[in-house]
């Protein structure tokens, strides 16, 4: 088995569960009402300022999508009362619903120093760590939400995500096992739990996990993309397309569906049809890194250099931890002559992947480029030294011309 295509499709398999989560989760935001307002605020209403008021009209635009206005006015609210955690976390909140999740969390936490026993807030910053990509980072407030609200199934289930994404498999088996009740007819539940039941060695969590999966899945969409991935890791890839070509047929807004369609198809270097894939798939989630970055090497591939700079960037702006797309706008550096930004991008690359030989042999032909010699030849030992204790797992092309190692690494 292909161990990179393996675990990328286990990454984004994974994300289907993820995927559900969060669209139960955009309606459960924690926002607060106005009986959450501060006293100080309540009493001033029928003032000039009339912050009381204003707090309800930013809540009535946010109802509305006027994400503008409701920032506004709970800023205004904060000027006249900075101790009003309510408006804080309905200023987060906006931010959130406008993807500006670093100023969401700024927010979020002035609201949980005023007010820390809410358990609505962290959950918040969970979630804005969570959309991210900061799975690390949305551990230590999921876990506190779940502490303070033993029954939030929200607060439950994406704790248990994060452990997954982070390899904590044990911690993602203990998490999610609470919620077979609720969730055990949901194949993306099952799946993922079967994983994590299985890399952390509870065989009979695994087996009842998945013959669950085989008991409700057959010919469902969801049971097709599972097996579909399969054949893909095995290289099969007519078998793979067969399987997603069903499971799109039943369901065309399925997640993924698109995405493993045009990945199958890049790697039949059917380049039409893979690029058609991805872009549908970019229109249903226009947040999902990796359709950029797979539309990246796909235009690499057909020498448009401009198409997959753009790509690649893309793909960073969405998911800064993409070490291929790094990688492969290196390359691109590399071959337009452009060596101080190659470098640049490695830099970013080894950051990510520091046991890639591939990088480090990429950096050291960069640096030769450069004139620095020196360094060029500690890369290139680097690159060496990884190479002979098997570290760099994938490595096939020590001139950097497959990049897949650098992923892997960075995902081990």
């Amino acid at each position: 088995m292909n161990h990179y295509k393996g675990f990328r499709s286990l990454l984004l398999l994974g994300l289907l569960y993820a995927a559900q989560a969060l669209a139960r989760t955009e309606q459960a935001t924690f926002s607060a009402t106005p009986e959450a307002v501060s006293a100080s605020i309540q009493n001033s209403a029928g003032t000039t300022a009339d912050p009381a008021s204003l707090f309800r009209q930013g809540m009535q635009a946010m109802q509305n999508g006027q994400l503008g206005a409701a920032e506004e006015d709970f800023r205004r609210v904060i000027a006249l009362d900075p101790q009003s955690s309510a408006a804080h976390v309905n200023l987060g909140v906006a931010y959130m619903r406008e993807r500006r999740w670093d100023d969401a969390l700024v927010e979020l936490h002035q609201a949980e120093l005023l007010a820390p026993n809410v358990p609505g807030i962290p959950l918040n910053i969970g979630l804005a760590h969570y959309r991210k990509n900061d799975f690390d980072g949305a551990i230590e407030p999921f876990s506190e939400a779940l502490q303070r609200a033993p029954d939030s199934l929200q607060a439950r289930y994406l704790l248990g995500l994060c452990y997954f994404f982070t390899n904590k498999y044990k911690e993602a088996s203990d998490t999610l096992t609470p919620l077979w009740e609720q969730e055990s007819t949901n194949l993306n539940y099952l799946y993922v739990l079967s994983i994590a039941a299985s890399k952390s060695s509870n065989p009979l969590l695994q087996k009842k996990a998945f013959d669950q999966m085989l008991a409700i899945g057959q010919n469902t969409p969801e049971f097709h993309l599972y097996v579909g991935k399969a054949w893909l890791a095995e290289d099969n890839t007519e078998k793979a397309l067969e399987e997603f070509r069903a499971a799109a047929a039943a369901r065309s807004d399925l997640p993924l569906v698109h995405y493993f369609l045009g990945r199958t198809y890049l790697e039949q270097h059917a380049y039409p049809q893979a690029e058609t894939e991805l872009q549908k798939d970019a229109a249903l989630e226009p947040d999902f890194a990796y359709d950029y970055e797979d539309l990246g090497i796909l235009y690499a591939q057909l020498h448009q250099p401009e198409k997959a700079e753009r790509s690649f960037r893309q793909a960073i702006e969405h998911n800064s931890t993409l070490v291929n797309s790094y990688f492969g706008l290196a390359k691109l550096y590399r071959d337009a002559a452009r060596y101080p930004e190659a470098l640049e991008m490695l830099d970013h690359a080894e950051a990510l992947a520091p046991q890639s030989a591939s990088v480090h042999y990429a950096r050291g032909k960069v640096l030769t480029r450069l004139g620095q010699s020196a360094k060029a030849h500690q890369e290139f030992d680097t690159a060496a030294q990884l190479l002979k204790s098997f570290n760099d797992r994938l490595q096939q092309d020590p001139s950097g011309d497959r990049s897949a190692d650098a992923q892997d690494a960075a995902q081990q």
